[in-house]
């Protein structure tokens, strides 16, 4: 199960549920086992995938808004050009709706952890991409006002009367009218170059007792077993940490978190550990299927995650990068590799004796 930890002293309650409930969280990376080979062959990963939910927030008014900058086959936003290195075209869409299904898969359809009783009133969901979060929350929870925002305009044009949208970026000053009971920030490692400034404009942004919820990938991928020699998942994933601290990017602070949280003056920091295998060389069902999850996503995700920087920083052209992609992509569905991916699911609590800031 996942590893917890509580730096509080007051229990963190019953979290919300949203869908099908059941076993919460998955293996620690020294719990993980490897499976029999013959085991794996057996095993039907088609039908890991085949549960999914076919919904889409993919119908966007991107083309009625804003223009897009297009390179290397890929569209990226055009506000505060060049701040967010992944795109945000239709097959990136895609990739974050199923992205999301994965995450409430993890939390078998939870929306989030965090406990925050019958209070929810005013929320926010940073990085909000499609929307996908914000608008399930919005129906789950009529009486409350979730707000997204994000860099690129690809959220739909028809969403529940209580969720809005924002074009805006998170590392300006927040300057909300009106504080939050809930902030829920999810896939945001790759985003921003000073994430503890980030975490500290939403300690000033939630009333008192509010809470806020993040959920990260520590990159890069780890191996349960050393890889073979030349592995490519192991050398592009040198890589691209090389690029992203080139630009001022740390994409492993998500093991800071916590620290970051108590240090701003959160309380009842809990934290989660969780490690989901490439493929499913990993025993037991529920973690093959999470593993086949997990592979759909990631193997949508390489070029995303790395064309630009290897053009843009690297100095590699987009077939160069192209041709890389098609060697990691083999080690990533070899179950012979024994990577797998950890992530943080923490939540923290803003103090009541704190004073909020509904104006800046």
């Amino acid at each position: 199960m996942a590893s917890e930890t509580n730096s509080g002293d007051t229990s963190p309650g019953n979290p919300q549920t949203h869908g099908q409930t059941g076993e919460l969280g998955q293996q620690q990376p020294d719990h993980l086992e490897i499976d029999e080979i013959d085991e794996i062959d057996n095993w039907d990963g088609d039908s890991a995938l085949g549960g999914m939910s076919q919904f889409s927030s993919t119908q966007s008014v991107t083309s009625s808004i804003y223009d897009h900058v297009v390179e290397n086959g890929r569209t990226y936003h055009r506000f505060k050009e060049g701040k967010y290195l992944l795109p945000n075209d239709e097959r990136e869409q895609k990739r974050l709706d199923f992205q999301h299904q994965l995450y409430t898969s993890l939390l078998n359809g939870k929306l989030f952890l965090s406990p925050v009783g019958d209070r929810l009133r005013n929320v926010l969901d940073v990085g909000t991409g499609t929307g996908i979060w914000a608008i399930e929350v919005g129906v789950d929870y009529p009486g409350a006002h979730i707000t997204g925002i994000d860099l690129s305009p690809i959220q739909p044009i028809y969403a529940p009367p209580n969720v809005t949208f924002e074009i805006c970026d998170a590392e300006d000053e927040w300057s909300f009218r009106q504080p939050f009971d809930f902030i829920h920030m999810r896939e945001m490692v790759t985003c921003f170059k000073n994430p503890r400034r980030i975490l500290a404009e939403a300690y000033r942004s939630l009333e008192p007792g509010g809470y806020i919820e993040l959920c990260d990938p520590i990159l890069p991928f780890q191996f349960l077993t050393p890889p073979p020699e030349g592995c490519a998942l192991r050398d592009w994933c040198d890589m691209l940490m090389e690029a992203a601290r080139r630009v001022g990017r740390d994409w492993g602070v998500a093991t800071r978190y916590a620290q970051m949280l108590s240090d701003i003056g959160f309380i009842n920091v809990t934290e989660r550990r969780e490690a989901i295998a490439l493929s499913p060389w990993v025993k037991g069902a529920h973690n093959k299927q999470l593993s086949m999850l997990l592979q759909h996503d990631v193997l949508n995700m390489l070029e995303a995650v790395c064309m630009a920087l290897f053009t843009r920083v690297l100095g590699w052209d987009a077939q160069r990068v192209l041709d890389c992609l098609e060697l990691v992509k083999r080690d990533v569905q070899n179950t012979k590799i024994h990577a797998y991916s950890e992530g943080v699911h923490i939540y923290a609590q803003k103090p009541y004796n704190s004073q909020s800031s509904s104006s800046h």
